[in-house]
């Protein structure tokens, strides 16, 4: 090993083992280190002898560490490392050089690291799961009615649309609060309806979206709604209508198996 590259491996051991060890955050001066060390192994295990000796040698090692059970875990020449079992030397580990403070700090530090994360992996896992849907049926998929009286409910600059469904009339409408605008669905029962404002004098039921939450409307079936709605569905079911681009999906609960259409 030249005189440059001597020098090289001091200061990277210097990095490695000194009061100011930072190798563990330098990848490539890590495995320059590595590098170097081996380099040097390998010079010190050049033989200085002829290849006869040098055979002679290997033979007698090989031997001795056979016979000799004392043989192993004895130092590599010009190493603070102790051998291996088998009298290689064992790998180079950066916590090998790394001081015992600056050791037990990185413990410490990995110790932190899986007390976070198994505390925020406990934290997910007791937040109380709700249910994602309420396992409704869907039984219908409402296309527009022209033929629908449409009152302009909210916003008047975009025209609402209208929808008919067992004697209910649905209607989408804009409705703008704190400079925001959201498309709403009003619901409510056809019989109810003004002939002259078009409004109805009745209950209305009404859901307006929220960015990937679409507009969605639920009533009751009771005594007082639709006849057809209660003909089909009966008291205490519950339908839901839910606006999704220019269609309406509606859902039942306590539906029939066999919904009469």
């Amino acid at each position: 090993m030249n005189e440059d590259a001597a020098a090289e491996l001091q200061a990277l051991r210097a990095r490695a083992c000194g009061p100011d060890a930072d190798i563990l955050r330098d990848p490539v001066a890590y495995d320059r280190l590595q590098e170097l060390e081996a380099q040097l192994r390998t010079e010190q295990r050049e033989p200085e002898r002829s290849e006869g000796l040098a055979a002679a040698a290997s033979e007698a090692s090989a031997a001795a560490s056979t016979n000799d059970p004392e043989s192993a875990g004895t130092a590599v020449p010009g190493s603070d490392e102790p051998a291996s079992e088998s009298g290689a030397r064992a790998a180079w580990s950066p916590l090998s050089r790394v001081p015992p403070p600056a050791r037990a700090f990185w413990l410490l530090s990995v110790t932190a690291a899986a007390t976070l994360a198994a505390s925020v992996t406990w934290g997910l896992a007791s937040i109380p799961v709700i249910s994602e849907g309420s396992g409704a049926r869907q039984i219908a998929a409402l296309e527009p009615d022209p033929s629908t009286t449409a009152p302009s409910f909210g916003s008047t600059d975009t025209p609402p649309v209208g929808f008919q469904f067992a004697g209910y009339t649905l209607i989408t409408a804009i409705n703008s609060s704190d400079g925001v605008d959201s498309e709403c669905l009003v619901v409510f029962r056809t019989e109810d309806v003004d002939d002259e404002s078009g409004f109805p004098n009745g209950p209305t039921y009404y859901g307006c979206g929220a960015g990937a939450f679409p507009p969605t409307a639920s009533v009751q079936i009771h005594a007082g709604s639709p006849a057809a709605a209660l003909e089909r569905f009966g008291d205490g079911a519950a339908l839901q209508f839910v606006l999704e681009g220019d269609r309406v999906g509606v859902f039942v609960d306590s539906a029939p198996e066999d919904p009469v259409n």
